[in-house]
Formats: C-alpha cells, structure tokens, sequence
C-alpha cells in the first residue's frame, strides 16, 4: 500500500528546532494525569531500521470539531509512540520524523493531506487507541528524483507487546488499569 508519501529534508534552521525540541523534551515520558471527561490513549509502533533516521516524533492534527489548539505530538521511546488525554474527535496523522547523527540530517515524513489514512481515527468515548504497527520502507527512485517511501503494516510488535512497553510510562491509576485490563484481553 503505498501512500505517496516523501521525506522532506531540511538541515539548517530544523537542525536548530530539532535542539530545541530535544532539549524541551529531555523529560521522561509519562501518560499526563487524566484530563476532561472522556480522554483516551492513542498509540501505535513505526520501525524506522530501513529509514535514513530515526523515529524522533509523531504528530497528529484533530479535525472535528474545530479547536484552538489541534496538534497533538507523541511520546516517542524506541519507535513505540503514545499520548494520552486525547479527547473524542476526528484525527489524522500528520508527520513523523527524526534525526540521523551520522548522516547529519533530520527528515520530516509526511502523510497526505487529503483522505482518510489507516493511522487516522474517529475517537468517540474514552478508551485506549490501537492505530497499528508499521515499517519504514524505501521505494526505489531514479537518481534525480526526491525520495519517496511507504509504510507496510507489520505483525509486530503486537497491541499487547506495545501496551507492555507503555505500561511503565503509566503513573496515574485510570491509565495503569486500563492497559493491564486490555492486556489481559489480548491473552486470550
């Protein structure tokens, strides 16, 4: 399934955004204290070990209804990406990204404006979000065209192995009870 999508390269003034933002998330990750009436927990997993970086942020944009603050940016720890209190709406994934040390470069990847991705979500009541696992894969360009790439759907890490990874991020209860509860769902 290829999404069309391409990396856009930027190095000067995103290497300088890139500092910042590591330095401003140099915090440990951590599900925030439940907040509003219905949050939710979205996550999901994107092998980046044919990528030209790492996997550094995920982002996603709520659609409906129509709020002053729309961005919604994901812990990210070891290609395993999660934030909490999302309210009920409509989501669609806007970018991910990361930084490559050795090749100095840090890449924006981007998801189609237009559509509705297999990433996207319709939240309608307080839950836990499986948005799936992905890999990074290449697609073959000629020499003097932009690099172009797609994400396959994979079988691992599996919803259980990603909530068991996300688990010890939980600090508040509502959070710590609901991935146990589906935890033990998924052995089943």
């Amino acid at each position: 399934m290829r999404h069309g999508l391409r990396p856009r390269r930027h190095l000067g003034g995103l290497l300088i955004l890139a500092c910042l933002f590591l330095a401003g998330c140099s915090s440990t990750p951590e599900l925030a204290e439940p907040e509003g009436e219905q949050p939710s927990l979205v996550f999901g997993h994107i092998d980046m070990s044919d990528a030209p970086t790492d996997l550094g942020w995920v982002s996603m944009k709520r659609m409906r209804p129509l709020t002053e603050t729309p961005y919604y940016s994901f812990w990210v720890v070891d290609g395993t990406f999660f934030v909490s209190n999302t309210p009920p709406g409509t989501y669609k994934f806007v970018n991910f990204g990361g930084h490559s040390g050795w090749k100095n470069m840090n890449a924006t990847y981007s998801f189609p404006d237009q559509g509705k991705g297999e990433l996207d979500r319709e939240i309608h009541k307080q839950g836990l979000y499986y948005v799936g696992s992905w890999k990074y894969k290449k697609i073959k360009t000629g020499i003097f065209q932009a690099d172009k790439f797609d994400l396959v759907r994979v079988s691992a890490p599996t919803e259980r192995e990603l909530l068991e990874r996300i688990l010890p991020y939980a600090k508040h209860d509502l959070w710590k009870k609901a991935i146990e509860r589906r935890t033990r769902e998924l052995k089943k």
